[in-house]
């Protein structure tokens, strides 16, 4: 089974492959860390069986133009961003992908993201490191005879402690905006926390999210009784837009936005406004309407926000997490069964009919 692999894969994945019988030889991204061009990737793929990819754009084109293709393995949580699905349903090949490969990631880091707001972290490092405003200063109770005294909180009004206390999270709610992998990954480290968690999203089952103790309810009310909004929802025709100021108006003035999903899911203005005019008490952003975040965006401004550069789903682990679900598919389908990750599941019966990848 000549195989074409462009994604990052672990070596012990492509081992288990080459043991299978898949005659693999690798190329674009994952060895040069630039995408392959059309061209590039017609003529690679001119007599090749299986592609695994993840950066690179499958076009119709290149689908149409690769004659042996029987399945397209795409090492992304939603395949369609570079794979041209239509296409290859159009051919009967299959479409593998790998939903929740970065949701550990984007969990943690979100859980990250809400501890730094509220605590204001990353404002209070970039004051000791960068600044004097915390280090070449004297408070009125550390003078005279107490200034020796090192150990003990000033209480002085522009004191760190008076300045910078924050909020704990125990005890807090979580509303998570899409209870997918990702938005059930946060939730079980925040309940962990000892924080309560409700959701919204009107594809899951609301006794599944209970399993999880996770209460469904509408967007309304997760927006009017969260401590912590969080975005996770995918972009859809339907999730554009969401949270729009209707939302952020229903918020509580001591509330915190996180969104490490997508900017399309949020009104950008509505969120600038609320921060402004300290509606809401701060946000945690990883995404942006534009990136590279534009050096004149409006949240550069803001004391009560904390930026982040797309940078959620970035960990080294999720190499190794595609890598697994991918190649165990695969050898599923050598063995006859029919994976659950496949992007176009309506070609299936007649993939498996035609023999599969045998």
């Amino acid at each position: 089974m000549k195989t074409f692999i462009t994604a990052r894969m672990d070596q012990s994945e492509i081992n288990r492959l080459t043991a299978a019988g898949f005659k693999v030889e690798q190329g674009g991204f994952a060895l040069t860390g630039e995408k392959m061009d059309k061209g590039e990737l017609i003529s690679k793929l001119a007599d090749v069986e299986v592609a695994i990819i993840e950066f690179e754009s499958i076009t119709d084109e290149v689908i149409n133009s690769a004659k042996n293709l029987k399945i397209i393995a795409a090492c992304r949580n939603e395949p369609a961003a570079n794979t041209d699905i239509a296409a290859a349903t159009a051919k009967g090949i299959p479409v593998l992908f790998t939903p929740g490969r970065n949701a550990v990631a984007v969990a943690e880091y979100t859980l990250g993201l809400m501890i730094s707001i509220a605590r204001s972290i990353p404002t209070t490092h970039h004051l000791l490191r960068y600044t004097d405003d915390l280090t070449s200063v004297s408070y009125s109770d550390k003078a005279g005879d107490r200034k020796g005294v090192t150990s003990e909180w000033s209480l002085d009004p522009d004191a760190p402690f008076q300045r910078f206390q924050g909020d704990e999270l125990m005890g807090k709610t979580v509303g998570i905006v899409g209870a997918g992998f990702i938005g059930q990954e946060i939730a079980r480290r925040v309940i962990a926390l000892g924080m309560q968690v409700i959701a919204f999203d009107p594809y899951a089952k609301a006794d599944q999210l209970a399993k999880l103790s996770i209460k469904s309810v509408e967007l309304d009310e997760l927006a009017r009784s969260s401590d912590f909004v969080v975005m996770a929802a995918k972009v859809t025709k339907e999730s554009t837009g969401l949270f729009s100021a209707k939302y952020f108006d229903l918020m509580k003035p001591t509330a915190y936005f996180i969104n490490t999903a997508r900017a399309a899911l949020v009104d950008y203005e509505a969120l600038l406004k609320v921060l402004k005019s300290g509606a809401i008490a701060g946000a945690a952003l990883d995404v942006y309407p534009t990136e590279p975040l534009p050096g004149d965006s409006a949240f550069r401004s803001l004391s009560n926000v904390v930026l982040s550069p797309h940078l959620a789903g970035a960990s080294r682990q999720v190499v190794a997490h595609h890598s697994k679900m991918v190649v165990d598919d695969l050898l599923g389908l050598l063995n006859g069964q029919i994976p659950n990750r496949v992007a176009n599941k309506e070609v299936m019966d007649n993939f498996m009919k035609s023999g599969g990848i045998k």
